[in-house]
């Protein structure tokens, strides 16, 4: 996304939050961002169009943040609970933004968007899901799904707290706590032989199995891409990484051996975090 985009989301986010987006024009936008109407529609063909990729945006922020925490050397649980800090931190600082859409009933209702919403749906699903297997170990295979949702409702209940009612809270402190109460549940099912309600076949019945494979289509076309810009070792890296992960079972050691050769390099931080993250490293 070029830097006039940017520039203009950034914008619209601030004149949304304070006026709401149905009663902003776009000639209110141009002018907040100092340039002509027809200038904006160079960028983005409607005020729905520019939403769409606010969200965008805005997620994409997130998912870069926690892609380069998961490639700190940390344990798995001291990752996850950097990561929900990041996110509690990233949804609060945009409160108000996200209560003029609760307010307004903002979000039209278009393919687009519905699509975006529901990859997001997914996404988090899964990224739950991954981070707690790799704490809680292959043990609690068989009611992951239930304590990965049960932890997606514990954090959307505190988030509430934050955006609708203002609450004021030590988010880091929240994340620990959060994951000591996925402690006690996770304690109940491994003694108690209660069955969980959701089960995986439940579970694959609801996400499509293309969406996996989209996710992995994303991280290739951006490893060849990144290929075609790189050089010496770390294109060799880089198409060992292609190799590799595109095997049925590819190999955890092969994957983190070329992962840490980019992890030293800023610009390709993001993908190697978003590979270990997919892969669970």
């Amino acid at each position: 996304m070029d830097q006039k985009s940017i520039h203009i989301i950034e914008h619209s986010i601030k004149l949304f939050a304070k006026k709401g987006f149905s009663s902003t024009s776009v000639q209110e936008i141009a002018n907040e961002c100092g340039i002509s109407k027809g200038a904006f529609y160079l960028h983005f063909k409607s005020k729905d169009a520019l939403l769409l990729e606010i969200f965008n945006y805005y997620f994409q922020n997130i998912q870069k943040k926690t892609d380069a925490i998961q490639s700190l050397d940390l344990e798995p649980r001291a990752k996850f609970m950097k990561q929900m800090t990041v996110t509690f931190q990233e949804i609060a600082e945009h409160r108000e933004f996200i209560i003029m859409q609760i307010r307004e009933q903002a979000i039209p209702f278009n393919d687009n968007i519905e699509a975006f919403l529901t990859q997001m749906r997914f996404n988090s699903y899964l990224f739950y899901k991954r981070h707690l297997l790799s704490i809680y170990g292959k043990e609690i295979d068989s009611a992951i799904w239930e304590v990965s949702l049960l932890l997606q409702g514990i954090f959307k209940a505190f988030l509430d707290l934050i955006i609708i009612e203002n609450v004021q809270m030590d988010v880091e402190e929240l994340s620990h706590a959060m994951l000591r109460r996925m402690d006690f549940i996770v304690d109940g099912f491994k003694h108690s032989g209660d069955q969980p309600v959701i089960t995986e076949e439940l579970m694959s019945s609801l996400i499509p199995k293309e969406f996996f494979h989209h996710e992995l289509d994303e991280i290739i076309d951006t490893l060849v891409q990144l290929r075609e810009s790189s050089d010496g070792d770390i294109e060799v890296t880089i198409s060992v990484l292609l190799d590799e992960i595109q095997k049925m079972e590819p190999r955890p050691a092969i994957l983190k051996g070329m992962l840490a050769n980019l992890e030293g390099l800023q610009s390709y931080q993001g993908i190697a975090g978003q590979i270990r993250t997919f892969f669970q490293l």
